[in-house]
């Protein structure tokens, strides 16, 4: 399982931060934020134990959306906890 704030690498050897996550359509999203570059965004979802990335604009903007809501859910429960 994977989860927020978790460290992943993709095919390109660069590390990502799982920074949000969201359910759309059946699938589980994750937005990838590489560590060393935080303009290299990256939308994916697993496939057969592959991250596959989505470049379809029309469901990265179903999921912009879900994923500002799961982090701001996920920020508010880390500032009750500390």
């Amino acid at each position: 399982m994977i989860n927020i704030k978790d460290v992943v690498t993709l095919d390109d050897n660069n590390d990502y931060i799982v920074a949000s996550k969201a359910d759309l359509d059946y699938k589980q999203y994750f937005l990838l934020v590489d560590m060393n570059n935080n303009q290299n965004i990256k939308f994916c979802y697993i496939e057969e134990d592959e991250m596959v990335q989505i470049t379809d604009n029309e469901t990265c903007n179903k999921l912009l959306p879900l994923f500002y809501k799961a982090s701001k859910e996920a920020l508010e429960d880390e500032l009750k906890t500390n």
